[in-house]
């Protein structure tokens, strides 16, 4: 009688742990087939240049299982077609949402959370010679002259620069917020009919004809960048790509302090360079 139970016990427990291990494999069956579901998405087929607008001739869509789609990958191909790459995209890779300008579409997307794109003028003498691209980040200085008035004349007291702004992520250069088109730009420049430098010639990094820099800058930092602009001269420092968060916070430097004098300093009244381009003359004051 005893034996007979004990292996009634033993049957049950065995279709128990049948039971259990049916519902593991089907579970597991299940997740598996639902991993390896192809799902539609579209894909590089070959390697796409940042600022690149996409048609049919560089992405199409391909069945690829559930389990290597990508989040946010694009799963239709008229939602890519004529929208613009803000990062180089190599062949094979998912064309996803966040890689995607539209067409013609505002700087705003590459502006980050709670900053501002400010532009500021400025020059190649007073900007690195050209080569600050977007996505560097930069030093901002001003330099202003401070004086009082006597008998309706100006009387200058000193001058002094003061860097205000550090580690100040670059935008755009001009009106080009890409860093590959810039560079592009910047070849068809110096390649074109007439320059005196040749396409063998370029051996360094191109440089571009700098007008405007667009920073982004905080609320607060706005509202100084515009008033340094409006009081003073604005230059821009290139910041090492090794030492991006380091912050000196310098004092103000006054020219006097700088010659080691006590004797006023005239300001120039003569611009210290003219520099002509064609028929166009460019005068640094």
């Amino acid at each position: 009688m005893q034996n007979k139970r004990a292996l009634l016990i033993s049957l049950g427990v065995a279709l128990f742990a049948v039971l259990m291990i049916y519902s593991y494999i089907s579970q597991k069956e299940k997740t598996l087939l639902e991993l390896a579901t192809p799902i539609r998405v579209v894909v590089a087929i070959r390697d796409i240049p940042e600022g690149s607008k996409l048609d049919e001739n560089v992405v199409e869509e391909r069945q690829v299982p559930r389990k290597y789609v990508q989040p946010g990958a694009i799963s239709e191909l008229s939602m890519a077609v004529d929208k613009t790459v803000i990062v180089p995209v190599l062949k094979g890779t998912q064309i996803l949402e966040s890689v995607l300008m539209s067409a013609g579409g505002s700087l705003a997307a590459k502006v980050p959370t709670g900053m501002r794109a400010f532009s500021c003028a400025v020059t190649d003498v007073t900007a690195a010679a050209g080569l600050i691209r977007p996505g560097d980040f930069v030093d901002v200085m001003v330099t202003v002259e401070t004086g009082h008035f006597q008998e309706g004349k100006t009387i200058s007291d000193e001058i002094m620069t003061k860097t205000f702004l550090e580690n100040v992520l670059v935008l755009a250069v001009n009106q080009t917020s890409s860093k590959v088109a810039t560079i592009k730009s910047a070849a068809d420049q110096q390649n074109a009919p007439g320059n005196i430098f040749s396409k063998t010639a370029q051996t360094q990094e191109q440089t571009i004809n700098l007008r405007t820099i667009t920073f982004a800058l905080s609320p607060e930092d706005t509202q100084r960048m515009n008033l340094a602009h409006e009081i003073g001269s604005i230059s821009v420092a290139l910041r090492s790509s090794w030492d991006r968060d380091q912050r000196k916070n310098l004092p103000s430097l006054k020219a006097q302090d700088f010659l080691g004098i006590q004797r006023s300093v005239i300001p120039r009244s003569i611009p210290p360079w003219i520099e002509i381009r064609g028929a166009e003359q460019r005068t640094r004051y």
